[in-house]
């Protein structure tokens, strides 16, 4: 489980670099914890849930994603999903049947670096959805939309 403290961070994070994103900001380059390819840029690295995998590491940068072992390049992905009520995202990548689903409190900040990245916005182009506040059920989240 989840720390409270954690969770209420990574939300709150997660909605001010959403807003910074929709002014026309860009996210912050933090100082590097793995080694960087020439122009690379970190944004951020932490914990998260990896579905079928357990918790790992994950480091996000302007080119990649790692973790562990294993990284995928930005433009490998076909598509986000968001779900930020959940603290989840999924990222499908271009040839891989099943998309790569994270969860844990700085995952839906890493969902809006992703998103400014690929997209220059907070949220996927796709998604019209007023984001949730903390804790509230994916389904309401659902309903709003409908």
């Amino acid at each position: 489980m989840w720390d409270d403290d954690q969770l209420s961070a990574g939300f709150r994070s997660m909605m001010l670099l959403a807003a910074l994103v929709e002014r026309g900001g860009r996210p912050a380059a933090v100082s590097p914890t793995v080694r960087l390819r020439s122009g690379e840029n970190q944004y951020g690295w932490f914990p998260a849930d990896v579905a079928g995998d357990g918790r790992r590491v994950v480091v996000v940068t302007d080119q990649r994603i790692i973790l562990g072992d294993r990284e995928w390049s930005l433009q490998s992905l076909g598509r986000v999903e968001a779900e930020p009520a959940d603290w989840a995202i999924r990222l499908w990548m271009w040839g891989r049947s099943e998309p790569l689903v994270l969860s844990g409190p700085w995952v839906p900040w890493m969902g809006v670096v992703l998103c400014a990245e690929l997209y220059g916005a907070a949220l996927p182009p796709e998604e019209k959805v007023l984001v949730p506040g903390p804790r509230q059920p994916l389904r309401s989240a659902q309903r709003s939309r409908q």
